[in-house]
């Protein structure tokens, strides 16, 4: 080769020198260091120091594609959960952060709701419970459960939050023949069986007719084994009357039931008791 090289460039031609050897820590390779001319440009033929066999900078490149790879996955999820979930827009920048507890019953909420979103996995054996936080209007809940929901997605896990109200009207829409969207319940739903952690808020409001109502809880039937947080202003008895035992005890399978305010708030798994 450094005949060859010689034969192109000349007297201009200098030979490769091997300067030094040494063995990489970073990527366990032998390393050569050598002295090798530059074949083109206005120092061409002049010598320039190489490291041959050295790994590193593909590592480091590895690492930065790596790296980038996981930012837009993190910014994929978030895209997706602005475009796709079902919320009032003056609630979309709600985090743990600004979220301010007027008592002290609302601080411990907020607390064990960080604590749910901080130990979030869907690690075999981990599966997280429901959770359904019900309490009065304006306390917090809908505040808290996205606040939640934002710590899920910057584990890169997929989420999205649907106010209810808003989905039975999306559903009602599909039913109408002036409905351009093209979108069928099916679709609907669908995108919502597969999601890591579903929020669906307002549960009971605007319940809707027998028949919305059986579309939600087949949704949940889907999502058997996946995490889902609800939240409602209606306590058990007008719970149960709007939606039925059959699906109210659905709702109390594998949750969490939290008060957000009031004298008597405990977080426990399925307890009744708290919620009449």
């Amino acid at each position: 080769m450094g005949s060859i090289l010689a034969s192109l460039y000349g007297t201009e031609f200098k030979r490769p020198q091997t300067i030094a050897e040494y063995f990489c820590e970073g990527c366990q390779n032998h390393v050569k260091v050598q002295l090798l001319p530059i074949l083109g440009g206005a120092n061409k033929g002049q010598l320039q120091e190489f490291k041959i066999g050295c790994k590193c900078p593909d590592k480091a490149l590895a690492l930065e594609i790596e790296e980038d790879v996981e930012r837009l996955k993190k910014q994929r999820y978030f895209r997706y959960f602005d475009q796709n979930s079902l919320m009032n827009n003056d609630i979309k920048d709600a985090t743990f952060e600004n979220y301010k507890p007027t008592t002290s019953l609302q601080e411990d909420v907020k607390e064990f709701c960080m604590l749910y979103a901080e130990k979030f996995t869907l690690d075999a054996g981990q599966l997280p419970k429901n959770l359904l936080l019900h309490g009065d209007t304006g306390i917090g809940k809908t505040h808290l459960a996205i606040a939640i929901l934002k710590v899920v997605l910057k584990k890169q896990y997929s989420g999205l939050f649907i106010s209810l109200p808003i989905l039975l009207t999306m559903i009602k829409n599909t039913y109408s023949k002036h409905d351009d969207s093209g979108l069928t319940v099916v679709d609907i739903l669908k995108k919502m069986k597969d999601i890591d952690l579903l929020v669906i808020d307002d549960l009971g409001a605007e319940a809707g007719s027998n028949h919305d109502i059986q579309k939600i809880f087949e949704l949940l039937d889907s999502r058997l084994g996946k995490p889902t947080i609800f939240t409602t202003n209606l306590n058990y008895n007008e719970f149960s009357e709007t939606f039925g035992k059959r699906n109210t005890s659905r709702i109390l399978k594998n949750t969490i039931i939290t008060k957000v305010d009031g004298e008597d708030y405990r977080k426990k798994d399925v307890n009744l008791e708290e919620w009449l």
